[in-house]
């Protein structure tokens, strides 16, 4: 049997900043698993931008909304992909689910919903929620459903009687022995926070408890940044505290060992609670020691250097972690593992 053709859905766009998307569809063109993919960025106004093909097997599209969402710019859209990119393709791969659900009502060869985020426990308007709500409903009865953690699966279950399957997260293996970390600015010792500053995850209290430490030299905040203003302004006034902003993917490493403790002071919460967070691999990977609060992720994890602590006791372990070994062996799981457990899903019976 030909290897399938695939068309991804996507929350995020094709960039420099991969998340578990992009990893996995690198991994499966290059192992062959899958022919080509099809990737499907968020919708945009404006005028469309140009196809275009940042790996070889891979073509990248920003479709157009040809009206607002709220006058049925989705549906319009979706009649639109399927007509003019969706009539070959043999596996519709869904990560939003909103526009996914449109796209798949046409009666597609074949459904997959990869739910990395419980979204109806994020802060957002009540509207939006329904709209995910509903297209998750329709999912659960249409699609093979693929999950990043063992609570996203407890929860499809206890919601739709669906037996979802489990494909973690996992970091890209460079040789972290042999990657230079990069110059830090600000005085040591270096603290190290790499993901996406966004304030359903991050709490915002506890990072400016570990800025006030003594011990703490400078916070760096690795990321993009998707703050409120008022919460951006909170941080912008210590100044132990500095944000990088977006990196590329390729250059993380050098940022994770270059740190004498990386932290993950989320909030816990139903939805972080479902995470499967790549940092939680990539922070495995460094080496370095971690703090990190019991949840997206971490709370199921032991390891080496690790220390998984509530809000109250996050400030100490902090503080032991940066008088401890700053070096620890650790084996993570590997996008090239990862990739093959999702293409058993991609290519398995029928939902």
């Amino acid at each position: 049997m030909s290897a399938p053709r695939v068309a991804l859905v996507s929350l995020e766009p094709w960039d420099q900043v991969w998340r578990r998307n992009q990893h996995l569809v690198a991994e499966l063109i290059a192992q062959q698993l899958v022919g080509s993919v099809l990737f499907i960025e968020p919708p945009a106004a404006g005028r469309a931008a140009p196809a275009r093909s940042p790996l070889p097997g891979v073509t990248v599209i920003r479709p157009v909304l040809p009206v607002p969402r709220r006058t049925g710019g989705l549906s319009i859209l979706a009649g639109w992909l399927r007509r003019r990119w969706l009539r070959d393709v043999d596996v519709l791969w869904i990560n939003d689910p909103v526009l996914g659900a449109r796209c798949a009502a046409g009666g597609s060869p074949r459904v997959l919903y990869d739910v990395t985020d419980d979204w109806r426990f994020s802060e957002q308007p009540a509207r939006l929620t329904r709209r995910l709500v509903a297209a998750e409903d329709r999912l659960a009865t249409t699609a093979v459903t693929v999950v990043c953690s063992d609570v996203l699966a407890d929860r499809w279950s206890q919601r739709y009687g669906v037996t979802a399957t489990v494909v973690h997260n996992a970091a890209t293996q460079p040789s972290y022995a042999e990657v230079r970390p990069r110059p830090l600015a600000g005085n040591g010792l270096h603290v190290g926070y790499v993901g996406t500053l966004h304030e359903d995850r991050l709490d915002i209290d506890l990072l400016l408890r570990i800025a006030a430490m003594p011990e703490v030299g400078t916070i760096h905040l690795v990321g993009p940044d998707a703050m409120s203003a008022p919460a951006r302004d909170r941080l912008a006034a210590v100044d132990t505290i500095r944000r990088h902003g977006a990196v590329p993917s390729i250059d993380v490493p050098s940022w994770l060992v270059a740190m004498d403790v990386l932290v993950l002071p989320h909030v816990v919460s139903e939805f972080t609670l479902s995470l499967d967070a790549i940092k939680a691999f990539e922070y495995l990977a460094a080496g370095r020691p971690i703090v990190a609060t019991p949840t997206s992720g971490f709370q199921d994890l032991t390891a080496p250097g690790l220390r998984v602590v509530d809000a109250a006791g996050f400030p100490d372990a902090v503080a032991a972690a940066l008088t401890g070994d700053k070096q620890f062996d650790r084996t993570v799981p590997t996008w090239e593992d990862r990739a093959r457990e999702f293409a058993l899903a991609l290519n398995g019976p029928a939902a």
